[in-house]
């Protein structure tokens, strides 16, 4: 997964999308974005703790710096091919509080 910051004012968003900048990475060759003010972090992969009876996407929880954080593989939330996970695989922390 290769990411980076880019700001935009068009493109390919849609109307709605307001200008900014996004951290964009790419999922099975279709690029996508975050508001950049939503992202808090971004670490390598690391020890996941599975949690039962959650969906296939959900891939557990991590410890960061003492909270308690969820992963989900966008990959498998999107029905896209899963991939193993390499040294080159992120997570992406990011802020939803306030989201609707």
């Amino acid at each position: 997964m290769q990411i980076e910051s880019k700001e935009t004012t068009e493109g390919t968003m849609s109307p709605a999308s307001r200008e900014g900048k996004y951290l964009t990475f790419e999922l099975d060759a279709e690029e996508y974005g975050l508001e950049i003010l939503k992202v808090k972090e971004i670490i390598g992969i690391m020890n996941i703790t599975s949690v039962p009876q959650t969906p296939d996407y959900v891939k557990g929880v991590i410890n960061l710096r003492g909270k308690v954080i969820p992963v989900i593989d966008l990959r498998l939330k999107f029905a896209m091919e899963p991939l193993e996970y390499s040294d080159r695989t992120c997570i992406i922390i990011v802020d939803i509080t306030g989201t609707s």
